[in-house]
């Protein structure tokens, strides 16, 4: 039975061991999402579940809880949100 793994819109070179394992993959996948939505290839609504997402699978990373980058990872994804509404948010 193979793996499942979650695609999160745009291809993202994967460094080191398979799946997500630095914190270098976290920024370059939020990087990503940011500029899926400035493009215009997602809306902003998509790119926030997706950020959201990512969010969710840093903290379920065993790879990250075991190098001790969970926290330093989450605060990546928390500062990255911040872009996102800045660069792409719904204008009110």
């Amino acid at each position: 039975m193979g793996r499942d793994y979650v695609y999160l819109g745009k291809t993202v070179r994967d460094t080191g061991q398979e799946g997500l394992d630095s914190l270098r993959e976290v920024r370059d996948i939020a990087d990503a999402i940011i500029d899926n939505c400035v493009s215009g290839r997602i809306s902003y609504r998509k790119a926030m579940s997706q950020m959201n997402l990512l969010e969710l699978v840093v903290t379920k990373s065993k790879k990250l809880k075991a190098k001790g980058l969970t926290s330093k990872a989450r605060a990546i994804v928390d500062k990255k949100r911040e872009e996102l509404m800045e660069e792409c948010g719904e204008k009110e």
